[in-house]
């Protein structure tokens, strides 16, 4: 095997700033040494790796997974880092890195296909072992407008409208953490290169009866693990630690996938957490994912809890990719935090139909949150991303999605900084409406710093843009606003305002609402 050193394709950007990383993620409570392997064994340095050595180990690894898919054995990765371009598992094997080595993604873009780690088209996989996977995510995206928010900002001051996606103007929170962001495009018109970024650090797609447990994976490609178009996944015992300004660095998608159980979990991330998606399609290259598996189905019986997440955009969301129906989601004894950079994460609970998707029968109860600026987001718009599979569908779904059948309870919040918000839209002629919601047994407490209001009548609908909780203005209450809904149940609730509150705390318009 020919030794190829690694080499960045944007050496200047793996730079790291005091705040890009949590600094307190509790590793012992999640990941543990095991014994290693000892039969049927496919060590990656029998193949030619050389550990911490710089050089690419990409065919090494390719080999020993090729071999190990022969005999179902394990391919060990032990003794240190190895660095690798996109590399796969297959059918009946186990990935073992041991605790304290790593495989390490290569600088060098050309060295990739979609993903870093694929587990594609495969069953009756196994990821273990207490090692790490590091994606290298700072050398794919650019540098940030400025270093990360260590201290307040001191007030609370949301944008008039989503007039753009970095919520300008300037003195917004929307535009105080975007502009922190690292992004993958020239953003701020500096001519920085647009980079053409691998999608997945570890893809699941079209897989059945994965285990991933006792795992590392460390400062994310982009999407950090996608389950996608699977069935029968369990994830147990893993941290995921990225650079919280690294964009598009989800921590845990489930996307069309159904019996998924996500288990004692540590999250801390950029983007979006724990994120249940339904897309037409996926991926920078738009990829139809409905193609190969549309037998699949919806995403439906997944189950989230015992995890942590630290996500400056939303702890726990479904959406915005909501094109095939979502059925059957629980999130439970969770906990969403922010503790060290600011603004706090955008939202804690965040269910949204943007593309037409039918969104049923969620539950999500035992939740803490601490430093989440919107405790509880619900939307349903109709913005139709990527458009319609026939003119059929089009006809079908020209007026939206569903959102009905959804119950938060045993919600506690401090440090909140703007309402939740509960709506569906109305365009001039049709009332797009979410129904059967009940919230029981919620508390919140304000951060207690300024206020900037700027309350603007006609309140904003956000029909067709980006559904977002700090999208739609000031909104006319301090701790519900609740807006073309059916049967919405408000049992046991309390919201502790600022001090210098002048809003009521529950609005409602065009709506049906139970309190108690």
């Amino acid at each position: 095997m020919q030794l190829v050193k690694d080499e960045a394709t944007f050496k200047d950007n793996g730079i790291i700033f005091k705040g890009d990383y949590l600094e307190s993620i509790p590793f012992d409570k999640y990941i543990y040494k095991m014994p290693k392997p000892t039969e049927n064994v496919y060590d990656i340095r029998n193949y030619g790796a050389i550990a911490d050595s710089g050089y690419l180990a990409t065919e090494a690894f390719n080999r020993a997974a090729e071999d190990a898919g022969k005999t179902k054995g394990t391919v060990l990765v032990a003794g240190g880092a190895y660095t690798v371009g996109s590399i796969k598992l297959y059918s009946g094997t186990t990935l073992f890195v041991d605790y304290g080595s790593a495989l390490v993604a290569s600088k060098d873009l050309s060295k990739y296909e979609d993903a870093l780690l694929s587990v594609k088209d495969v069953k009756d996989v196994t990821i273990t072992g207490g090692g790490k996977l590091h994606g290298n995510g700072e050398y794919f995206v650019n540098l940030p407008k400025e270093k990360p928010l260590l201290t307040p900002l001191g007030y609370t001051k949301l944008p008039p409208r989503l007039l753009d996606p970095l919520g300008y103007p300037e003195d917004t929170i929307r535009f105080a953490y975007r502009k922190r962001i690292r992004y993958a495009d020239d953003r701020w018109n500096t001519g920085a290169p647009n980079i053409p970024r691998p999608m997945y650090t570890l893809w699941v797609r079209g897989a059945k009866n994965i285990r991933i447990e006792n795992f590392i994976i460390e400062d994310s490609l982009d999407w950090t693990l996608d389950i996608d178009y699977s069935e029968n996944i369990s994830v147990t015992n893993v941290v995921i630690n990225n650079n919280r300004h690294v964009a598009n660095s989800d921590g845990i998608d489930v996307m069309c996938s159904k019996n998924v159980e996500v288990k004692h979990v540590f999250i801390s991330t950029a983007d979006d957490g724990l994120c249940v998606k339904a897309p037409l399609k996926q991926g920078h290259d738009g990829l139809n994912v409905a193609d190969e598996h549309m037998a699949m189905g919806p995403a439906k019986n997944i189950h989230f809890s015992d995890c942590v997440v630290c996500s400056v955009m939303n702890a726990f969301k479904i959406g915005t990719e909501t094109y095939f129906d979502i059925e059957d989601v629980t999130v439970e004894d969770c906990t969403f935090i922010m503790p060290d950079i600011y603004p706090g994460g955008v939202s804690g609970i965040s269910i949204e139909s943007a593309d037409s998707s039918k969104i049923k029968n969620i539950r999500v109860k035992n939740i803490k949150m601490s430093n989440i600026v919107c405790p509880i987001f619900i939307g349903l718009n109709r913005r139709n991303k990527f458009g319609y599979e026939s003119k059929e569908e089009e006809e079908k779904r020209k007026y939206g999605g569903i959102i009905e059948s959804v119950e938060i309870e045993n919600i506690e919040c401090s440090n909140t900084e703007i309402p939740s918000l509960i709506t569906g839209y109305y365009d001039g002629e049709h009332t797009g409406r979410v129904k059967d919601i009940t919230i029981k047994d919620f508390s919140a407490k304000y951060l207690d710093n300024e206020e900037k209001l700027d309350i603007i009548y006609p309140l904003y609908e956000n029909i067709t843009d980006y559904p977002e909780s700090n999208a739609f203005g000031d909104l006319p209450a301090y701790g519900f606003f609740i807006r073309h809904a059916d049967n919405v149940v408000l049992d046991n609730i309390t919201v502790t305002p600022r001090t210098k509150n002048t809003r009521k705390m529950l609005v409602s318009e065009d709506s049906s609402i139970s309190i108690s």
